[in-house]
């Protein structure tokens, strides 16, 4: 089967998105990126406009507000966003669970493709880091091209040096720098062991800064980011029985 096979995009809705902010959010080191993604979606009302489909994907539905939705959704909504409010709409391209090794870099290729093709204009990909910290909640961010260290130098967040990111995010910059896109990382130090509300907020706090004309008052930000730190609990926990599912799929799809 063709890389290119292996994911497959449906947009529900065609919509122009040029000059767009594309956030990405996906569950890895405390369940950061997912955490944050869905508060941006919720607290910016955003609309479902398509979703990423493939074998290798978890076998589930996540239902919101009544409705069965696939595991990597497309958000988008109107919303004035980036350096100046240059951007004029804000995507968020999230999920619950992380897909399988062999499908990431498939996924992020085909991510950076579309976004490519509708002129949007960065990729935010939140992530967060294992710290090792209890208390202060350290922030950096790295950057694919000049362009994009330039913004993340605009909102005041220090460059990450050294270090390693993996899965969703990793691929995206890594890819975004051999295409030239303009691909920023936010990381945040969290925990390994569980979902970490308090790193997702704290980059959320740098998205606000992100969207002139929205203003997070930032304890409800913090409230709201527990309140879905326990519903991915509750996700995390009852999708528990389908874990075999996934190395069968590398045996099937390998």
């Amino acid at each position: 089967m063709a890389k290119d096979d292996l994911i497959s995009l449906y947009e529900y809705k065609k919509k122009d998105i040029s000059n767009a902010l594309v956030v990405t959010g996906f569950p890895t080191i405390g369940i950061v990126g997912t955490i944050a993604s869905r508060f941006v979606i919720n607290a910016l009302s955003l609309e479902t406009i398509g979703a990423f489909f493939s074998d290798y994907f978890q076998p589930v539905t996540i239902i919101s507000k009544g409705v069965p939705l696939p595991p990597v959704r497309i958000y988008a909504g109107d919303k004035k966003c980036g350096p100046d409010g240059r951007c004029e709409q804000i995507i968020v391209i999230t999920s619950e669970f992380m897909p399988v090794p062999t499908i990431v870099r498939p996924l992020a290729n085909k991510i950076i493709d579309w976004c490519e093709k509708k002129n949007c204009e960065f990729i935010v990909a939140i992530e967060g880091f294992n710290s090792g910290k209890e208390e202060d909640v350290p922030l950096y961010g790295i950057a694919s091209t000049e362009k994009a260290k330039n913004f993340l130098k605009k909102y005041d967040v220090e460059i990450m040096q050294e270090g390693m990111v993996g899965g969703i995010s990793g691929v995206l910059l890594y890819e975004g720098r051999q295409k030239g896109f303009n691909v920023i990382c936010l990381l945040a130090g969290t925990h390994m062991e569980y979902p970490d509300a308090k790193a997702a907020a704290k980059i959320l706090e740098v998205v606000n800064k992100m969207l002139p004309d929205i203003e997070i008052d930032p304890e409800p930000l913090y409230k709201e980011a527990e309140i879905i730190e326990q519903q991915l609990k509750k996700f995390m926990k009852e999708s528990q029985p389908q874990k075999q599912v996934i190395p069968e799929a590398k045996i099937m799809y390998g």
